[in-house]
């Protein structure tokens, strides 16, 4: 990552437009690059206009998406927040967190979940990462605003890495497509259970996230499932040509 210009800040269904306005001027603060919003429960900007001091560019470059993955479409890397503990997915600390995203390539997205129920474990699981800030076991759950001031301090205090050589990265839109044609293969080729076809292939493609691949290489797994694909339609068709 060159710069906290190259972080978006991801506001999923937010509730209360006085947090919003307060993570825009939180984002204004860090120098942070955009500010989105996800399906939130009212479009009136002018309560948080209120809350968001100095930050009235933020508020007029943001985004809203009616999606999580329409939002995280053009990111590279992207991690979840959550106040829980996940069964078989460790957590990332803010400090760790920030180092990941100094190490990244391309577009960065820290998505938050509303203020009452968080983000869902089906949420959490388009994200490469999950971070969780330590808090006391007598609440553990932190406001939104304050969330996000505490991470986006964390990725200040860390600060960009270098500019990083080499292909350009895969986003969530390039992975999305390639699993897509993932899915429709190893369908043909009866691989999955057709009942429940993403706990294999959830568990399969995992791989990907930590390998970080480049778009060419997204592009090359997209076109060699195609390819198992029409060879497999194509034999069954010989084999059954009525």
């Amino acid at each position: 990552m060159a710069s906290l210009s190259e972080v978006v800040l991801v506001l999923h269904r937010p509730r209360n437009l006085d947090n919003v306005g307060a993570a825009a001027r939180v984002a204004a603060n860090f120098g942070i690059g955009q500010l989105v919003l996800v399906d939130p429960l009212s479009y009136a900007l002018d309560r948080a206009r209120k809350l968001a001091v100095g930050a009235d560019g933020v508020l007029e470059r943001l985004y809203v998406h009616r999606t999580l993955p329409e939002a995280l479409a053009p990111a590279a890397f992207s991690a979840g927040t959550s106040s829980r503990r996940l069964a078989r997915r460790p957590s990332l600390s803010p400090a760790a967190l920030a180092n990941r995203v100094a190490a990244a390539a391309g577009p960065i997205a820290i998505v938050f979940g509303d203020e009452k129920r968080g983000l869902s474990d089906a949420e959490l699981s388009l994200c490469q990462d999950v971070c969780r800030i330590p808090t006391a076991a007598l609440q553990p759950s932190m406001n939104l605003a304050q969330s996000v001031a505490v991470l986006s301090y964390a990725l200040a205090t860390v600060g960009p890495g270098a500019p990083k050589d080499g292909p350009p990265p895969a986003t969530h839109a390039d992975l999305a497509a390639a699993r897509e044609e993932a899915r429709q293969a190893l369908s043909a080729a009866g691989f999955l259970n057709p009942q429940r076809p993403d706990l294999i292939l959830d568990e399969l493609l995992s791989c990907w996230a930590r390998a970080g691949l480049s778009h060419r290489e997204a592009e090359l797994w997209r076109a060699s499932f195609r390819q198992i694909e029409g060879e497999i339609r194509r034999a069954r068709s010989r084999t059954n040509p009525g």
